[in-house]
């Protein structure tokens, strides 16, 4: 996963909103401290939250992803540093003062209970993990068996996705064609698989992880979910220990 679209993934996420995003975080984390961004992909939040003044860890699964967010850190003067960890075996040498986990992370994993489990061990009481999922109505009727193309330079992506809705997963392939001097072409394929978790269920697996001070909002909103949002952000507090 991601070997061939991290090379590709910057230039096609250039329209999320990334400032708003990281200020939205900021409001639930606090003033200053230790914390981990979890799925951090090119550094994105990471980088832009070490700015912010808290000393903060990125870690993701992807070795591509990871050279790509040392390479943005040093290209703007930040000193990040970047593991490679999965989700589900998070932990740090010290506890946390938050977690994050942005941009669907969490749609990545079957059983999101794993990572919850590990955040709520990783984090100091009152510390709090901040994430969002990609809702099931996005997956299923926005993403889901449909087909999307784009164009930026000279590489042009094809991205299909099939939504199963006996496994509520969508498989998705995306296929890259890259226009090389000569004018002939290069395709690569890189092929994800993200699972859909409901709101409810979201909650019932942080409860079980420890979690018991927990909010959900809609997209870049400190209002409740509205039907048919596409995005959920949910915040976490470690209120126990």
């Amino acid at each position: 996963m991601y070997e061939k679209l991290a090379e590709y993934y910057d230039m096609f996420m250039d329209d999320v909103p990334y400032g708003a995003w990281v200020s939205y975080i900021r409001k639930f984390l606090p003033n200053a401290g230790r914390g981990r961004d979890v799925g951090c992909g090119t550094g994105k939040f990471t980088i832009p939250l070490s700015r912010h003044g808290y000393e903060i860890t990125g870690s993701d699964v992807s070795e591509q992803m990871l050279a790509l967010a040392n390479e943005n850190a040093r290209r703007e003067g930040a000193s990040v540093l970047f593991i490679r960890q999965d989700a589900t075996e998070l932990c740090d040498t010290r506890p946390l003062d938050f977690i994050t986990a942005n941009c669907d992370v969490v749609n990545y994993l079957r059983r999101p209970v794993d990572f919850f489990t590990k955040a709520y061990k990783s984090l100091k009481k009152g510390g709090v993990l901040v994430f969002d999922i990609s809702t099931e109505y996005k997956l299923k009727n926005v993403l889901g068996n449909n087909v999307f193309t784009q164009t930026e330079g000279d590489v042009t992506y094809v991205w299909e996705n099939f939504y199963s809705s006996k496994s509520k997963k969508v498989d998705m392939r995306l296929t890259f064609f890259e226009r090389l001097p000569n004018n002939y072409y290069t395709k690569s394929i890189d092929e994800q698989t993200q699972y859909a978790h409901s709101e409810k269920s979201i909650i019932e697996q942080l409860e079980k992880a420890g979690f018991t001070d927990i909010k959900a909002y809609g997209f870049l909103s400190e209002n409740a979910p509205k039907d048919k949002e596409e995005r959920i952000h949910f915040v976490a507090y470690k209120t126990g220990e």
